[in-house]
């Protein structure tokens, strides 16, 4: 019994290992011979699934004064909320201000620098004074794993660069990546974060961050670059991100805005879902409205 067992376990591994190889050859070849391919992709995706189904709708179109740009995962985007209890809704009806979310459930830094360097944005968001986007911790994770492992949908991989830099190297995640990454990660992300690799995460994260910036700049030049902290069960793993106010970026702490404890079930949209609701919201909109003087 013991023998044959041994042996279903060998062939799984071998099986495993070749689809790996064949998956890889193909993989990479398909998107060597078709450069437009991956941007064919996320172009479909966006233009008939991102806006169609997933975005939300644009608030306060009739107010007159500068836009504010809303950028994100699903905390911005308001899972699990209807529009009108949203942080995109809430900050237009506060500040009487046009607000454009552009937060996708699942997604993070990754996605939107895509969607910045590809103009994929309304052609009627005009003159921004502020670009807002809201991270979370679990963003870090999404740097190397997809959220769900069969998720292809949007998830441009890029890669930073020795001299800091962020390039476009694939438009997915190849299954057999996501396979180890996912478990790998979602079973042991937090001591991973929490030991040694925190200067390693920093140094990506500040990169990402600064190509934002710069789509933003070049888009943008007249828009103002926050960045909310949203504290959570990973309170962002202790990140250095010195370098991104020296760039002139403002970073905002939402327990600087606030003293009530954002970690309480209260202010999530279930029990041990740390998505924010709606009276989560009705604290920090204000605040950081008065923190930014809109």
């Amino acid at each position: 019994m013991k023998k044959i067992a041994g042996i279903l376990i060998i062939n799984l591994i071998v099986l495993f290992l070749v689809f790996m190889i064949l998956e890889y050859a193909l993989y990479r070849n398909y998107h060597s011979y078709h450069p437009e391919i991956p941007y064919k992709i996320q172009k479909f995706y966006y233009d008939n699934i991102f806006k169609a189904y997933r975005l939300r709708p644009f608030e306060g179109v009739e107010y007159n004064k500068r836009p504010i740009l809303l950028l994100g995962c699903s905390y911005a985007y308001g899972q699990g909320l209807t529009d009108e209890q949203t942080m995109g809704h809430k900050l237009s009806e506060y500040t009487k201000r046009p607000v454009y979310n552009y937060s996708l459930p699942g997604k993070g830094l990754q996605n939107t620098i895509y969607i910045l360097q590809k103009d994929m944005l309304d052609e009627s968001i005009n003159n921004p004074e502020y670009v807002i986007y809201v991270f979370m911790s679990d963003q870090i994770r999404r740097l190397y794993s997809t959220v769900c492992l069969h998720d292809y949908t949007g998830y441009p991989v890029y890669k930073v660069q020795r001299d800091g830099t962020v390039v476009l190297k694939t438009n997915y995640y190849p299954v057999y990546r996501q396979f180890y990454t996912f478990y790998f990660f979602n079973n042991i992300y937090q001591i991973y974060f929490n030991m040694k690799f925190k200067k390693k995460h920093s140094r990506i994260i500040n990169a990402y961050f600064k190509e934002i910036h710069k789509q933003i700049q070049r888009k943008y030049p007249n828009a103002k670059f926050v960045i909310l902290m949203y504290e959570d069960n990973g309170n962002n793993f202790g990140l250095n991100l010195q370098p991104l106010i020296d760039d002139g970026i403002e970073i905002i702490h939402t327990n600087e805005l606030t003293d009530v404890r954002l970690l309480d079930d209260e202010y999530h949209i279930a029990p041990n879902d740390f998505h924010p609701n709606e009276k989560a919201w009705d604290i920090l909109v204000p605040a950081l409205s008065q923190r930014l003087g809109l």
